[in-house]
């Protein structure tokens, strides 16, 4: 940086009190503060004073405390610390990681590992800035595949704490024990210890008061350990991993084959019993892992492990496409349990947009998440449930399709799981001029829904099932059987199939009563409805739109209108014509075929509604959105008294989809009263 600087002379003898600036020198370098003159010989000088008319507002930082700066962004709390020291660690090859903490971490963290260590020259430097043995030129970040790589945990840490290095190669006599205070190294010897290396941490932010105040509570900051510890041990399964606070033992994971065994050191077994594996791969990108099926919910998010080439990533494109997956199945501001594995080139993913290297940016994120989305429905498409609804019951309710080729899991002691394919069947409808696609779906053999009637309790509130023919499903199930105890037995009996089960009748004209061998089995005609042509309509990828006779002017606020705006373009890709119409209000020419029997400016204003609270990122979620929206519209009404043709046909098409247990807003769509509830409910034992 090129700078000035310029003496101001006063001279005695020639004109008195006159004074003028003379350029002395200019310099590209930095120079001590120490005045150089260069004066003319011909000028007879008294005095001279320096004077910078420019005062540089920009100073260099004592390395100190550039590594205490740098340790605000990479050591946010103990958690910062742990994660870099175990990611150390692994780049390390270990195979055994030991943590141990004091005070949550606050008073003194300690790392153990048996991977292979420093000499007394490389454990000095990596005390150094940017001192890394990850990577060597600029080209080493497009393919980074190692966890660290910055070289600027080792010092931040140690800018802030009382630090402690001690290593030793496993060919080596003796280790290297490095002493360091708040940035300062105290003490440099030989030290006898084991092969591996050793990190300890204590009074961290001891010299940075301003940042030990923000520290939480020891429980708080023990929570936040565990949680990322569970994180990495997730992907690490071939480490055994070890954390331990206050000389208490938390967790201890033991090396093991595959992840559902780490899965199940870490989830536990009555979760792990009920994952569903993913694989999938689609140009180059790979998508593995396991789902834990809708009925296993959370409060929050920390229940979704995304990673992306081994490394735990908080992203939140990665985020939305899985609880997009999960939307039409668990209720709102409820998350999934999911561990999800994706494999990319190291070419097309950028970590180094994060000081902590927690989020990753994609090159193409467009095709990621499209194979990502593809890969969980897939993998939701094989979740069928093992009874009939929800209920009070403990345990979960799903199981795999086709369970009969098992995974071996006796070493676990636990229960197999099912694994193999399913071919999703077409739900079949028939046309019928002038009803809708809702009546289409749902018409029976003899007769088809008409118009949904307002909800209505009548005296007789159940209606029979004398009418319903002697070799239908479920005719004679359980009539006149043993009590309780027998019929218990008899719930595995069968496949699972809501149309299999007798038909008791339909309670207010909104609830569909099931008798099955484990009790009585209620559905909310609406709910069961509402599912069967929400599946229908996301799954038709056709994209030909039906011009309508005369075009629908929708009248919207100007919110809506500019959020309308943003979304034509993506909206024509689906098969809308819409442009505008003066003012706020739009002008509907063509709508996608599958929705031509909706009304279009209702969908439309439903969805914008929806789109603002969801926000729906691609035409994948645009497609959902406007089948749920869609389905809603098109389904069978609470109140409205169906045919038992009808019944019969809405139970074999709910059996036909994927997903039979929610609607798709993720309410149940059925709900199972077991007979020992219903005992239970009369004092009978």
């Amino acid at each position: 940086m090129a700078c000035t600087k310029r003496i101001l002379l006063k001279r005695q003898n020639k004109n008195p009190g006159s004074c003028f600036c003379l350029e002395i020198f200019r310099y590209d370098t930095i120079v001590p503060r120490s005045i150089f003159l260069v004066l003319e010989p011909e000028l007879s000088v008294n005095r001279v004073e320096l004077l910078e008319k420019r005062v540089s507002k920009i100073a260099i930082l004592p390395d100190i405390l550039c590594n205490q700066i740098s340790a605000g962004e990479v050591v946010e709390r103990p958690a910062a610390v742990v994660k870099e020291l175990i990611e150390n660690s692994i780049d390390a090859q270990s195979s055994r990681i030991s943590v141990s903490l004091i005070d949550g971490g606050r008073r003194e963290i300690r790392v153990v590992d048996n991977g292979c260590a420093m000499s007394a020259e490389d454990a000095l430097m990596s005390l150094e800035r940017h001192a890394t043995s990850k990577i060597r030129s600029a080209q080493d970040l497009n393919s980074i595949s190692s966890l660290g790589f910055r070289g600027e945990a080792i010092p931040s840490i140690a800018a802030v704490s009382r630090f402690e290095l001690s290593t030793r190669e496993h060919e080596a006599i003796c280790g290297t024990c490095i002493r360091v205070e708040g940035g300062v190294i105290k003490d440099v010897r030989e030290k006898g210890c084991p092969p591996g290396t050793q990190v300890l941490v204590r009074d961290l932010f001891y010299c940075v008061p301003a940042r030990r105040k923000f520290l939480r509570r020891a429980e708080t900051e023990l929570a936040y350990i565990t949680d990322l510890f569970l994180r990495i041990s997730l992907a690490n399964p071939q480490i055994h991993l070890q954390l331990q606070s206050q000389e208490k033992l938390l967790c201890d994971h033991l090396r093991c084959d595959g992840l559902l065994h780490r899965a199940t050191q870490v989830l536990g077994p009555d979760i792990a019993r009920s994952l569903t594996p993913i694989d999938f791969e689609k140009n180059g990108i790979s998508v593995s892992g396991f789902l834990a099926p809708p009925d296993v919910q959370r409060t929050n998010s920390q229940s979704l492990f995304l990673y992306v080439n081994g490394r735990a990533v908080w992203d939140r494109l990665l985020q939305r496409v899985v609880l997009t997956a999960y939307e039409a199945l668990i209720p709102r501001g409820k998350y999934p349990v999911a561990v999800i594995f994706v494999g990319i080139s190291t070419a097309d993913v950028d970590v180094n947009v994060h000081p902590a290297k927690r989020e990753i940016r994609f090159r193409n994120p467009g095709e990621v998440i499209s194979i990502v989305r593809a890969a969980l429905f897939e993998a939701l498409s094989t979740i069928r449930p093992n009874s009939y609804g929800f209920s009070r019951q403990e345990g979960g309710i799903f199981e795999r399709r086709h369970a009969a080729t098992r995974v071996g899991m006796a070493s676990e002691g636990q229960a197999p799981f099912g694994s193999g394919s399913w071919s999703q069947r077409n739900i079949e409808s028939a046309s019928h001029p002038g009803s809708s696609p809702g009546q289409a779906l749902i018409r029976g053999a003899t007769g088809f829904i008409g118009p949904a009637q307002s909800l209505r309790h009548p005296a007789s509130g159940i209606s029979t099932s004398a009418d319903v023919p002697a070799g239908a499903p479920g005719q004679g199930t359980l009539t006149g059987g043993p009590p309780y105890p027998a019929v218990q037995a008899e719930m595995n009996a069968g496949p699972f199939a809501y149309s299999n089960l007798k038909f008791l009748g339909q309670l207010a004209n909104s609830f569909i009563l099931l008798e099955a061998p484990n009790g009585l089995v209620l559905i909310d005609q609406h709910a069961a409805h509402e599912r069967i042509v929400f599946n229908g309509l996301s799954k038709k990828k056709t994209k030909a739109a039906q011009l309508l006779a005369r075009p629908a002017v929708v009248d919207l606020l100007p919110k809506e209108a500019v959020m309308l705006e943003s979304l034509v373009p993506s909206l024509r890709d689906l098969g809308f014509e819409i442009e505008p119409f003066g003012g706020s209000s739009f002008a509907i020419h063509a709508v996608p075929a599958s929705l031509s029997e909706f009304k279009p400016e209702q969908i439309l204003r439903d969805y914008l509604r929806y789109a603002e609270e969801e926000c729906p990122a691609d035409e994948g979620e645009i497609r959902l959105g406007l089948a749920r929206v869609a389905s809603c519209h098109g389904s069978v009404r609470a109140g409205h008294r169906l045919k038992t043709e009808e019944i019969k046909h809405l139970l074999e098409l709910l059996d036909s989809i994927d997903t039979p247990f929610t609607c798709p807003h993720g309410r149940p769509l059925s709900y199972t009263l077991t007979y020992e509830q219903i005992f239970r409910l009369f004092k009978r034992s």
